[in-house]
C-alpha cells in the first residue's frame, strides 16, 4: 500500500489558530476569538499537550470553528511532541520563522522585552496575517534517509578532525615526515605504522637491513626510494632526542587516532549503503527518481540529497526549492542605492553542503560545469564563493526539473531550456 501526505489547505474561517511558546519543560498557549483572550502553559509532555489541546479544541466549537491550527517557532526538537501530538489529533500545524518573531515583537507590543507570555501573542498575529511556514511531515523512508544524511555528516565531520589530530601527533613524533598526508592511509604507510608505530626511533633502533626487510615483507611492492627516504627522514627526527616515555605517549596516541579514523571510514561506509538500500526502496514508489549517472551525480549523493529536500514534488516551483535550501536571493535596494545580492541562508544548512560537495568535483575545466564556473570566475570576475554559489543555484534548479521530468540525465537539457531546444530542432 502506498501512503502519501497532500499539502494542508486551511480554511482560515473555519479554524482556531493556538500559537505556542515552546521550551524545553515548559509551553505556553495563547488564542483569542471574539473579543475573548485565552492563556494558558503546560509540561512538554505528551499526556498534558493532549489534554491541553482538547481543552482548546472545545473553546474552538463554542466560537463556532471546527479545528485548530497549532503555530510555534522550530526549537530543534522540543517542539515536535506538540506538532506531532496535534497531527495525530487531526488539527492544523504551521512554523513561523524565529526571526520573524524577534522583529515582529517590537510591532505588536511597541516594546523591546521578551516574556514567555508576549511571544505567544505575537505568533498569533504572524498566524493571522497567514506569514506561516508550512510544517512538511516526512514518510519513513524520507524521514530515514535525512537522519543517515545527518549522522553520515557527522561522521564525515569527526573523520577530518580524526586525520587532523593524527597530522598534528605526527609532526610531534615524527618530525622530519616528509611525505604527503594521503602517504599514512596507503599500504605502505599502514605498514609503517604497524610493525614501526610511524615511530622514528624505532626505525633507527632495529637498523636498515631489517627495516627493509621488515618493510618489503609487509609490502612487496614498496619502492626502494620510498624506503630510503623513510630512513633517510628517521634519521633526521631522532637527532631532537624527545625523551623515550614522552615518544611511548606520543606512538601510542597515534594508533589510537588511527582506529579511530578507519572506525569512521566504516561507519561512512554502512551509512551510505543504508542510504542506498532506502534509495531504491523510493525509486519502486516514486519512479520519477532519477538513477544515478557516471561523472554527474553518484547514489550515494543523490540519496544525500534527496534526504534534504525530501520529495520533490512538495515543492511547486523550483524557486520554492532554492528557498527551501536558503539559496534565493536578498536583494537590498534603495533608491538610487544598490547594495550587494546575497544569498539569505534560511533554508537548510547541510543542504548547502551537500550541494557544494556534489558541485566541487564538476567544475573543473573538463567536467560538466567547468566551463560555467570559470566563466562566472575569470569572465565575470566573480570571487570563487559567489561562483560557487551560482553553480549550486543552476545545479538545483536543474536538478529539480530533472526529477520531476522523468527522463535520463540529458548534458545538452541541461544547459538549454526547452524553447532552444525546439528552435535548434
Amino acid at each position: 500500500m502506498k501512503v502519501t501526505r497532500t499539502a494542508q489547505k486551511i480554511n482560515l474561517n473555519l479554524v482556531m489558530d493556538v500559537p505556542a511558546d515552546v521550551h524545553k519543560d515548559m509551553i505556553n498557549l495563547f488564542s483569542s476569538e471574539d473579543g475573548k483572550q485565552y492563556t494558558d502553559e503546560c509540561r512538554n509532555h505528551t499526556t498534558t499537550i493532549r489534554k491541553k489541546l482538547e481543552k482548546f479544541q472545545e473553546i474552538a466549537w463554542k466560537h463556532g470553528k471546527q479545528s485548530l491550527r497549532i503555530v510555534c517557532e522550530p526549537t530543534g526538537q522540543y517542539h515536535n511532541k506538540l506538532l506531532r501530538t496535534a497531527r495525530r489529533m487531526g488539527f492544523f500545524t504551521n512554523l513561523v520563522q524565529g526571526e520573524s518573531v524577534n522583529k515582529f515583537r517590537m510591532v505588536e507590543s511597541n516594546d523591546t522585552g521578551k516574556t514567555d507570555q508576549k511571544d505567544p501573542r505575537v505568533i498569533h498575529t504572524l498566524a493571522k496575517l497567514n506569514k506561516v511556514i508550512t510544517h512538511r511531515m516526512l514518510n519513513e523512508d524520507y524521514l530515514c534517509l535525512r537522519k543517515l544524511g545527518k549522522l553520515y555528516d557527522e561522521a564525515d565531520v569527526s573523520l577530518v578532525r580524526g586525520k587532523g589530530r593524527v597530522d598534528k601527533i605526527l609532526v610531534e613524533l615524527f618530525c622530519d615526515y616528509s611525505f604527503k598526508k594521503d602517504f599514512l592511509y596507503s599500504n605502505s604507510g599502514l605498514a609503517l605504522v604497524e610493525k614501526y608505530g610511524c615511530n622514528p626511533y624505532k626505525i633507527i633502533t632495529t637498523g636498515y637491513t631489517r627495516f627493509h626487510k621488515a618493510m618489503k615483507k609487509k609490502v612487496s611492492r614498496i619502492r626502494e626510494k620510498t624506503l630510503q627516504r623513510l630512513w633517510e627522514d628517521a634519521q633526521s627526527s631522532v637527532l631532537n632526542e624527545q625523551p623515550s616515555g614522552y615518544i611511548d605517549i606520543l606512538e601510542q596516541q597515534i594508533c589510537i587516532l588511527l582506529d579511530d579514523v578507519f572506525r569512521l571510514e566504516e561507519r561512512k561506509e554502512k551509512i551510505s549503503k543504508q542510504m542506498i538500500e532506502i534509495l531504491e526502496r523510493l525509486r519502486q514508489d516514486d519512479p520519477l527518481i532519477p538513477p544515478p549517472t557516471p561523472h554527474v551525480l553518484s547514489e550515494k549523493n543523490l540519496a544525500r540529497l534527496l534526504g534534504e529536500t525530501g520529495p520533490i514534488g512538495d515543492f511547486d516551483s523550483w524557486r520554492k526549492l532554492l528557498r527551501y535550501g536558503g539559496l534565493n536571493i536578498n536583494m537590498k535596494q534603495s533608491g538610487r542605492y544598490k547594495g550587494q545580492y546575497k544569498i539569505s541562508k534560511k533554508g537548510r544548512a547541510l543542504l548547502r553542503k551537500v550541494l557544494s560537495q556534489i558541485i566541487l568535483p564538476l567544475i573543473t575545466k573538463k567536467r560538466l560545469l567547468g566551463e560555467y564556473y570559470h566563466h562566472k570566475k575569470d569572465v565575470e570576475k566573480q570571487p570563487g564563493t559567489k561562483a560557487m554559489t551560482a553553480v549550486m543555484r543552476k545545479f538545483l534548479k536543474k536538478f529539480y526539473g530533472w526529477c520531476r521530468s522523468g527522463e535520463p540525465f540529458n548534458k545538452v537539457r541541461f544547459f538549454k531550456c526547452e524553447s532552444e531546444l525546439l528552435k535548434a530542432a
